[in-house]
């Protein structure tokens, strides 16, 4: 039996900016591990997704970042995801979600597209 590939999220709060930086892939066992570090929403307004080491996502994380999205429109807040890498950039585009979501080459640039979008940061 292959083992489970690791999986980590780290969160950065940099006052009401959350950022979460992702490692390993997003699929049915893992996207429960993300979705609780984006779902105390009363602690942070803008979120950025720090996707640099996310080699693939499922339809389950697809379903996670959509959910977010319409959440975080919903409270008048921003998401915006960053260093997305190619394979999964093509399934956003695939998807529709490219379209939708804020998506910056670095952690920095992101901010900036929520800042442009009435972040405060």
């Amino acid at each position: 039996m292959p083992a489970i590939p690791e999986f980590h999220v780290r969160v950065h709060q940099r006052g009401r900016l959350r950022v979460v930086e992702v490692d390993g892939e997003v699929d049915v066992l893992t996207a429960p591990q993300l979705g609780a570090a984006i779902d105390d929403e009363e602690a942070f307004d803008d979120l950025v997704l720090d996707l640099r080491k996310v080699p693939f996502m499922s339809s389950v994380g697809l379903g996670l970042l959509s959910s977010s999205k319409r959440r975080q429109d919903k409270r008048g807040f921003g998401l915006a995801l960053a260093c997305v890498q190619p394979d999964l950039e093509r399934l956003l585009e695939i998807t529709g979600l490219l379209e939708a979501l804020h998506v910056a080459d670095t952690v920095p640039a992101a901010i900036d597209l929520l800042r442009d979008t009435g972040g405060y940061y």
